[in-house]
This record gives structure tokens, C-alpha cells and sequence, in this order.
């Protein structure tokens, strides 16, 4: 649980945005699903936060996109 507290400090260096992307990402909820899904940052905010994860050097955390199985129409 140490690294799941890491990982969502890292997000709280994203201020008010990142405070909120981590809502209701309890340690029950990672027990059970087994990773963190922030709610959607901006590009901007997404590198920040993969360069402050690469910068810990930590290999069990790490930032992967997930993609919306229903896109909107065009």
C-alpha cells in the first residue's frame, strides 16, 4: 500500500485537477481491481505526471492509457 500512496501523491503535485482526478480510488478499490484509474487529465497534466513517476525509479508504478471502448461519434 506504500506505492499505491506514492503513486497517488504524485498525482496530488497536479493540484486541485489532480486532487480530484484520484476521487473515490480508495485502498479497497485497488485491493480489488488491482490499479488506480484517475479520472481524464489533460495531455499536459498526463506528461507531468509520467515524468514525476519516471523520476522515482520505482518499475511497480507506472502510467498506461486506457482507451474509451465506446468513442464518440464523429
Amino acid at each position: 500500500m506504500d506505492l499505491v500512496d506514492l503513486a497517488r501523491r504524485q498525482v496530488d503535485h497536479l493540484g486541485p485537477a489532480g486532487i480530484t482526478a484520484k476521487r473515490n480510488q480508495t485502498n479497497e478499490r485497488f485491493l480489488k481491481k488491482g490499479f488506480l484509474r484517475l479520472a481524464p487529465l489533460t495531455r499536459t497534466q498526463r506528461r507531468k505526471l509520467m515524468v514525476r513517476i519516471s523520476n522515482l525509479g520505482e518499475p511497480a508504478i507506472k502510467v498506461q492509457p486506457f482507451k474509451n471502448p465506446n468513442p464518440l461519434p464523429q
